[in-house]
């Protein structure tokens, strides 16, 4: 574990039934409405919520010390995405922890009873709910078509057992607490829920799509945000980079948004930078198609 932390409050119940656990730094936007609907929930007089502030600015902390909620804080230096998932859960009491962004929003006031339904009980399992875009904080026709691939309609099933981990996010996510306790998140700086799932699943573990239980969950960020946070995931996925596979991606997510109705243009920019990511770390990316032979090719 890296750095200590620092608690402002601790209302917590004494047995709840679940936790949520949410990492938040400068989410003051979101944070009326994500409360609204995560304390309207129907379970969540069992709930205990802690919040792990890792140097907010924005009034997030003065927002979040008027709820009866846990908040712990850390330095900016300190913070890591998988270390700070193993700090909340050995706090947390709950026998099942949900992972939320501070930005998502909770579609159904049973969400939380659905997501513990789920799990209580069992063993060594996790699951991950259904997201889709944020039509209230908005989101790109880039993150729509993920979201549509990544996440599909709901279903007539409530629980779909899956082979992979690729929808495993811990924007909305959930686990029971021994597979946690077998299996630490790695200590890294991107795709910890990614590559703790895959190793969950290689140690014997379930993992579960909830496509009942629906997040709105988008950041509307720009192309270049795009390209960071791909190369991060790259990175700590250890992929291995190559033209051809940049080039495989910029296909693939310029037909996706243009099916989703974007423009070319804005379809050739985020399709550009996502497949960027991919290419070796000295490109240029000279070698991807500039917007006038993707112009050319849709004549």
């Amino acid at each position: 574990m890296i750095g200590d932390l620092r608690t402002l409050d601790a209302r917590r119940p004494s047995n709840p039934a679940l936790s949520v656990l949410v990492r938040l730094k400068n989410e003051r936007p979101s944070l009326d409405e994500f409360w609204a609907r995560l304390s309207s929930q129907t379970l969540f007089p069992e709930t205990e919520v802690l919040f792990l502030d890792s140097g907010s600015t924005d009034g997030t902390l003065q927002f979040l010390e008027k709820l009866a909620v846990s908040i712990y804080q850390m330095s900016p230096e300190d913070f890591c995405f998988g270390a700070s998932c193993n700090q909340l859960l050995s706090i947390s009491r709950a026998p099942v922890a949900c992972f939320l962004s501070a930005h998502v929003l909770l579609e159904d006031r049973d969400a939380l009873e659905k997501v513990h339904s789920a799990l209580a009980g069992k063993t060594r399992t996790a699951a991950y709910l259904r997201q889709v875009p944020n039509e209230i904080f908005g989101a790109t026709f880039y993150e729509r078509a993920y979201l549509r691939k990544r996440y599909p309609p709901r279903s007539q099933l409530d629980l779909i057992e899956m082979a992979t981990p690729a929808g495993f996010s811990n924007a909305a996510s959930a686990l029971t607490r021994d597979c946690w306790e077998q299996n630490l998140f790695p200590e890294i700086h991107g795709s910890e829920d990614f590559i703790w799932a895959k190793r969950h699943l290689a140690l014997g573990g379930k993992i579960y799509y909830l496509p009942r239980v629906t997040v709105m969950h988008s950041h509307a960020d720009p192309p270049d945000a795009v390209y960071e946070r791909v190369r991060l995931n790259v990175n700590a996925r250890k992929l291995t980079r190559s033209y051809s596979r940049a080039l495989y991606l910029f296909s693939g997510v310029l037909m996706a948004m243009l099916a989703e109705g974007s423009p070319w243009i804005e379809a050739f920019r985020y399709a550009s930078s996502h497949a960027r990511a991919y290419a070796p770390e000295t490109s240029d990316a000279s070698n991807l198609p500039s917007p006038s032979d993707v112009e050319r090719s849709m004549r």
